[in-house]
């Protein structure tokens, strides 16, 4: 028998009149919907645009994809951070359209193994968590994946004070 899960996310758009609007949903606070990017010329009102909150939702599910895959692969992370960019393309006659979407992760492990790991764990992700019938651009995934072997250690005997501030070394692929 197969077993089959079924997730739904539900929101709710009440519109404030002009361009305005604010997202909401049972789980998560409300977030204030603005202007498209596209749109120029317009002042910004402190709102979110919708093609934004895209790019943040997959910039979201890129990290979370990518800690349930180094916890499956017994990969300890020390450092994540990232950032993305999608680029929105309005032509004469042509509805505007994402060409782009970049996530640009950066992140550190303890030993040149598991920066391999994490590497190949980054160029399975696009076609795992973004199928297709999701969006119509597989997201491009760039990591910078560092091994900090002194930190590390540093880490692991925090009492040991007799060792020098640990310098990152860039592992390159």
């Amino acid at each position: 028998m197969t077993s089959v899960t079924v997730t739904e996310y539900e929101t709710r758009l009440y519109w404030q009149g002009e361009h305005g609007a604010v997202l909401t949903s049972d789980r998560a606070p409300p977030v204030p919907i603005g202007l498209p990017l596209v749109e120029q010329g317009t002042p910004d009102s402190g709102r979110w645009a919708p093609e934004a909150l895209l790019v943040g939702a997959v910039e979201g599910r890129t990290l979370l994809a990518f800690l349930e895959r180094a916890r499956e692969a017994d990969v300890r992370i020390l450092f994540y951070q990232s950032s993305a960019v999608a680029r929105v393309v309005a032509g004469q006659g042509q509805a505007p359209h994402l060409t782009d979407l970049i996530v640009r992760p950066h992140v550190a492990v303890a030993t040149d193994a598991d920066a391999e790991v994490v590497r190949l764990i980054f160029s399975e992700l696009p076609a795992q968590c973004f199928p297709s019938s999701v969006i119509q651009i597989s997201p491009r995934i760039e990591p910078v994946v560092e091994t900090w072997h002194s930190r590390a250690t540093s880490l692991l005997t925090q009492s040991d004070t007799s060792r020098a501030r640990p310098t990152p070394r860039l592992a390159l692929p």
